[in-house]
């Protein structure tokens, strides 16, 4: 049931603490908006807040990562002299010490081919989250819910109303209908029948209300109207809906989003770009030319069937990513790169002095090791001693 909130042991959490946020945003939008003259809370200003409120959280990761991609092509030109001599070398010795020389140039800046997974890795949860908070706003905000439950029961009123708003669905030419529909079965609670509702075009309302013999009915036609203004953006569109694949002016949602996808990645790979690569950043660097072209692919999909609000939500966060990384290369392009590399340098030697184990590999190392079948000198060094030990030792 869409209705129903997340409750995994991960996830569960995430979805609860961004329902709160997104329920924050909503009230402070009523507050400001009841001080303008407005009626009701426009759901998609909401997404937008919603967006730089996240996006404005993780901004330290993101500066991370894209400070991180900035010193990596700084510091090519060193991994390329240095590694220069295994050039064109591809047998599994050459290229295990090629990848220990870049390594050890990186640990020295302080920085990592891993850099950006962590940002990945928070991420995953957070998109799923917030998917599950934007498809579901009224399980999120109670005071939606709460309007939700009168529409059920002024509905209740007719013996046939479960029937009625099924063959509506049925007929619906919204998406996103169609999948609320398929979770409600024959005997719905009332969160199934909350979640198809949520959904309804304006059209299907007209019909339902038609339908059931209710268009007299005041309270009902103020409610459906403050919903559908709440969930109106540009063009008349409905956040709640989905694209879908037909001819229509939605669709300029999913080709936003994937052009911005696509702009946000190109700048990204040429801020990390440098002459002198070596084979590990060529192998990176061609990586992200082919994420250029897939991501964007797959942002169109996704943004065609999913509801216009997740559409809306990559458009601004590509915006502040796009902005972001401009005033990142703008900063570091106009410093002194020797001066630069020296503070890094200095800064990432006070970190590994403060280790209590300086020659204790990363996570990045050890699996590059594994990958190459190298034993890490923790590993031998155990494996030696136990090796040497007498039964009085055991």
């Amino acid at each position: 049931m869409f209705l129903t909130r997340e409750d995994g042991m991960i996830l569960g959490p995430v979805c609860w603490l961004l329902g709160k946020i997104f329920n924050w945003i909503y009230m402070f939008v009523g507050f400001v908006g009841s001080h303008m003259g407005f009626t009701y809370v426009n759901l998609s200003v909401c997404v937008i807040l919603f967006t730089f409120v996240l996006r404005g959280a993780l901004f330290p990761l993101y500066f991370k990562q894209q400070r991180s991609s900035k010193i990596m092509s700084f510091i090519q030109p060193e991994i390329a002299k240095a590694t220069k001599k295994y050039k064109g070398k591809t047998d599994q010795e050459s290229v295990m010490k090629q990848q220990q020389e870049t390594q050890k140039i990186q640990k020295k800046y302080g920085v990592s081919m891993a850099s950006g997974c962590l940002t990945s890795l928070i991420q995953l949860p957070i998109f799923y989250g917030l998917y599950r908070v934007i498809q579901n706003i009224p399980a999120y905000v109670p005071s939606m819910t709460k309007t939700y439950g009168k529409i059920v029961e002024i509905l209740s009123t007719k013996t046939d109303y479960v029937k009625a708003i099924s063959d509506v669905a049925g007929e619906s030419k919204v998406s996103t209908v169609t999948m609320a529909l398929k979770q409600m079965g024959d005997d719905p609670t009332k969160n199934q029948i909350i979640d198809v509702l949520d959904k309804f075009s304006k059209n299907d309302w007209d019909k339902l209300i038609a339908n059931l013999d209710l268009t007299g009915n005041a309270d009902l036609a103020s409610y459906v109207d403050q919903f559908h203004n709440m969930n109106q953006f540009l063009f008349g569109l409905n956040i709640a809906d989905a694209p879908g694949w037909k001819l229509s002016i939605a669709l300029i949602v999913p080709i936003a989003s994937a052009l911005l996808q696509f702009l946000q990645t190109k700048i990204s790979m040429k801020s990390s770009q440098n002459s002198n690569m070596d084979s590990n950043q060529q192998t990176a660097n061609n990586m992200m030319k082919g994420m250029m072209y897939y991501m964007p692919v797959m942002s169109l999909i996704f943004c065609i069937t999913l509801p216009i609000a997740i559409g809306l939500y990559w458009i601004v966060g590509s915006v502040i990513m796009i902005i972001s990384q401009l005033i990142v290369d703008a900063y570091y392009n106009h410093q002194d790169k020797d001066e630069l590399l020296a503070k890094c340098a200095e800064k990432a030697a006070k970190k590994q002095a403060k280790k209590k184990n300086p020659d204790k590999k990363s996570f990045y190392e050890r699996m590059m090791d594994a990958q190459n079948g190298n034993t890490s000198t923790d590993t031998v060094s155990y494996t030696h001693l136990r090796a040497h030990e007498t039964p009085e030792h055991l």
